[in-house]
């Protein structure tokens, strides 16, 4: 019989506020940062229909870490709560000065979590604030002008973003995570930003100058131009975050473009593609041609 207390599994959000301790900021900006940091939270839970009386809360300092209870569906958070929250921060930066604005960084992860005398011990709690002080993900709410930054586990991505429409899948983008000895990836949304979204170093829209000419030599490879050999070509892909991801239309062309853009979402996407396309038709004239396109593609996100 084990001596300590067994543990629960648990949701875990942590949240910390963007240079909270950054010099231009006097004692008196960060009073006024503190307190509109507990009200907006509270605020955005209560708006997302989340009990904040419910929740269990260690404050950071300059954030705070939060357990959910097993009543509190994982859906709400990914599908309501980023909203509401991106709501109350406009709300609250519009009538304050700006070395009193407030920008977020929320992690969002799940495991076991243990209850010690003193507070919670769990690897799943250091691996959710890995993610949320990750330099990808600090530099990526820094270059931007988002107010907040989202980044959910690979597992909370695969589990629960994907599987609700609502919580906007296509909006996240994948970035490495490094981070003391963790070194794995995420997923990252950006809120805020004058487009929605996240900011990307390469154009990977169909207004893209070379998007038109990469769905041309796409559809002129045979096995991907129809749907049986295209549908084994998603079965044989590599990287199943990108093969499930693409949307399925029933006019190939529309089904060539859900996957062209899928592919460009992701550091390697488009050679995965080339690499499966070789698979079923070893270099024809198009694959060739398919093969030179790609290589010229503009350079990959610098994340």
């Amino acid at each position: 019989m084990h001596s300590y207390a067994a543990a629960h599994h648990k949701t875990i959000m942590a949240v910390d506020i963007a240079g909270y301790n950054d010099p231009k900021r006097t004692t008196a900006h960060r009073l006024v940062v503190h307190e509109g940091f507990w009200k907006l939270m509270r605020t955005a839970f209560a708006d997302a229909g989340i009990p904040w009386d419910a929740l269990f809360r260690e404050n950071t300092g300059d954030g705070v870490m939060i357990h959910l209870p097993t009543e509190v569906a994982k859906a709400d958070l990914v599908a309501e709560l980023p909203e509401r929250m991106l709501a109350e921060l406009r709300r609250y930066n519009e009538v304050h000065a700006d070395e009193a604005n407030v920008r977020l960084r929320v992690a969002l992860h799940a495991g076991e979590v243990y209850q010690g005398s003193h507070g919670t011990i769990s690897d799943a709690n250091s691996f959710a604030f890995r993610l949320l002080d990750a330099t990808a993900v600090k530099d990526a709410l820094k270059a931007s002008k988002a107010v907040l930054a989202l980044v959910v586990s690979n597992t909370f991505y695969q589990d629960v973003v994907r599987a609700d429409p609502a919580a906007d899948a296509s909006s996240y983008r994948r970035i490495p995570i490094e981070n003391k000895e963790t070194k794995t990836e995420a997923w990252l949304r950006l809120l805020g930003a004058v487009t929605n979204g996240f900011p990307v170093a390469v154009p990977a829209s169909p207004a893209a100058p070379d998007f038109p000419a990469l769905v041309e030599a796409l559809l002129a490879v045979l096995c991907v131009r129809k749907a049986d050999s295209r549908q084994l070509l998603l079965e044989l892909f590599p990287r199943r975050e990108i093969a499930d991801l693409v949307p399925h239309h029933a006019e190939d062309r529309l089904h060539v473009i859900a996957l062209a853009r899928t592919c460009l979402r992701f550091d390697g996407g488009l050679q995965d593609l080339l690499d499966t396309v070789r698979t079923i038709e070893p270099e024809s004239p198009q694959v060739k041609a398919l093969a030179a396109i790609i290589g010229q593609w503009p350079g990959r996100p610098a994340w």
